[in-house]
């Protein structure tokens, strides 16, 4: 397993979990994966809490489900902020959701993955996790 069957199995399965924490509560929220030149980016807004948990926090957490339910993905990551305008505004034009905001806008965030490491994981591996392949990218 590599890298290519991360985002393989991101493509085909595009919407995740990302779990944040505030102080010692953890919180799980649905987001919709976009990926850019090979490279997994997700968006959202110092508006929401979600945001502000990120800028304190950015050690999370990524999980993605087959609809079978018969294969997971596990990211254990940090959440990298970037700002870059040009795939800001690329989202901004691809995506509906985000038509209101500017690339200028101080509370849209951009965020990718950096130091993660990823488990595929099937039914059968449910007491197996140490000995999962780990993929590091």
């Amino acid at each position: 397993m590599n890298y290519n069957d991360i985002l393989e199995f991101v493509t085909a399965n595009p919407v995740c979990t990302i779990a944040t924490a505030d102080k010692n509560q953890p919180h799980v929220r649905a987001f919709l994966t976009n990926i850019i030149e090979g490279k997994i980016y997700f968006t959202t807004s110092l508006d929401k809490k979600v945001g502000q948990e990120i800028v304190r926090n950015k050690q999370s957490e990524l999980c993605y489900l087959s609809p079978d339910f018969s294969k997971m993905l596990r990211i254990t990551t940090t959440l990298d902020i970037q700002d870059n305008k040009n795939i800001k505004q690329h989202l901004i034009d691809t995506r509906e959701y985000l038509k209101h905001f500017s690339v200028d806008d101080p509370s849209f965030i951009l965020f990718t993955l950096s130091n993660s490491m990823a488990r595929f994981w099937k039914l059968e591996d449910n007491l197996k996790e140490n000995d999962l392949e780990k993929i590091e990218f």
